[in-house]
């Protein structure tokens, strides 16, 4: 972690609200080097004041829990803020805290109707607070047995946060029963081929079930219980129930979409980064975009599948406005804003939905332009995604001709983070780059 984590660029006076807040805090955890929230936990277990609990720390990125400012205080400074730059965010706190006042009193009335808001713009719902601390203490307990010390305080975590959001998302739960099989098999001491051999499968599938690639079967997961040697029902049942829910359909799957398994990462991250080298991205992208988009694909798509793909386009673009909205970033060389898409009028169209789009607190938009001349990323598109939750490992997705790939390593998430952070660098900034959206839209005629 940085010993001093600068902030001052960070518009702090802009949070009126907890999901604002969870934005700027999930940066500065970002620009810590993404402290795991055990460590969190670790470095503040002797503070009075206000010692982190992982469970704390992980509603209160998500935004699903507004802190208390002694949390938040000791938070920032577990993340290397330093006290003299405390100031802004005791007042954003203040701001915020009476914000939270105000919609307490409102009652139930404005409750519903945000409720029917979100109901009528988003497929998911915004997440209720996690159970109480007895319930994940008990939980934990229950889970504790068997299962060794790290992936039982992962399970019990998991289940002590569940909610009907993340179950109806079988990517998520398919990655969430891997990173807990990939621990199991570590606790032991046992290789991939070592596994499999016993559990009488190839390395193959196994190797398959750990990344979630794959669902789990109920025997499946039966077999690699008595290789564990999990013997107790509590524990079984909850890798079983993740496996059920790995096997369910998700809103998306009903598409077929050849990116369903991007989609449901992109549906739970906290974090998105976007470079795109020749298009705007999907979740900018107006109706008559996607549309000329899908048109001009290779085979062509019948009518039936292309409505469902512009459907699906439109549908992902909700999450950037639900609550506890992702840190939507996205970077564009300038020809994707001059490559004709559709006709003049469609760009026109897409160029003006770029410029409302980041009126939004949580969206970013660079234009790298012509005249930077060459930089890292010239052959390539990628998506850097970021999970708040502790079973789930960060993932690049680069999309190309040939087929996509998910890189997960630690050596390919900071060579596309360092290439992110170049890019970002050489891009216009916010300001410019809104400047030269409008600039080139207005070289589109509205015809």
């Amino acid at each position: 972690m940085n010993d001093e984590l600068f902030t001052g660029d960070l518009d702090i006076p802009s949070a009126h609200t907890r999901s604002q807040l969870a934005v700027l805090l999930r940066t500065v955890h970002l620009r810590a080097d993404r402290p795991s929230l055990r460590s969190l936990e670790a470095l503040t277990r002797h503070d009075n004041t206000a010692p982190l609990s992982k469970t704390v720390v992980s509603e209160m990125l998500k935004g699903t829990r507004f802190p208390r400012k002694g949390v938040m205080i000791s938070f920032l400074r577990a993340c290397g803020v330093s006290d003299d730059r405390m100031e802004p965010w005791r007042r954003a706190w203040e701001r915020i805290a009476t914000h939270e006042q105000d919609l307490t009193q409102s009652g139930a009335d404005r409750s519903s109707a945000r409720q029917d808001q979100l109901t009528g713009t988003s497929e998911h719902a915004a997440r209720p607070v996690a159970r109480d601390q007895a319930d994940v203490e008990e939980t934990s307990a229950a889970l504790t047995t068997g299962l060794g010390r790290n992936a039982s305080t992962a399970l019990a975590e998991l289940r002590a946060t569940e909610t009907q959001e993340l179950a109806s998302n079988p990517t998520l739960r398919r990655r969430q029963l891997g990173f807990l099989l990939r621990q199991l098999r570590a606790e032991r001491g046992l290789s991939i081929e070592e596994v499999a051999e016993r559990a009488m499968f190839s390395a193959t599938k196994l190797s398959r079930l750990e990344t979630g690639r794959v669902g789990a079967s109920p025997r499946d997961i039966r077999d690699l219980c008595i290789v564990y040697g999990i013997t107790e029902a509590t524990e079984r049942d909850g890798l079983m129930t993740l496996a059920r829910e790995g096997r369910q359909r998700a809103w998306w799957q009903e598409f077929n979409l050849p990116y369903a398994t991007y989609v449901g990462l992109e549906a739970e991250a906290t974090s998105i980064r976007s470079y795109s080298s020749d298009i705007v991205p999907g979740l900018l992208q107006v109706e008559d975009y996607a549309r000329a988009i899908f048109e001009s694909g290779d085979p062509p798509l019948d009518a039936s599948t292309l409505e469902g793909r512009i459907e699906a386009r439109i549908r992902r673009q909700a999450l950037l406005t639900r609550d506890e909205a992702p840190l939507f970033h996205a970077i564009v060389d300038e020809g994707a804003l001059r490559r004709v898409i559709g006709r003049p009028a469609i760009m026109r169209a897409q160029l003006e939905r770029i410029s409302e789009a980041v009126s939004l607190p949580n969206v970013t938009f660079q234009v790298i332009p012509f005249e930077a001349g060459a930089h890292p990323a010239l052959d390539s598109n990628f998506v850097f995604l970021e999970f708040a939750e502790p079973t789930m490992h960060d993932v690049v997705y680069v999309e190309g001709a040939v087929g996509n790939i998910y890189l997960e390593n630690t050596a390919d998430l900071g060579r596309y983070m360092r290439i992110f952070s170049r890019l970002q660098a050489i891009a216009l900034d916010l300001e410019n780059s809104i400047a030269a959206v409008s600039r080139i839209a207005a070289t589109y005629e509205d015809v």
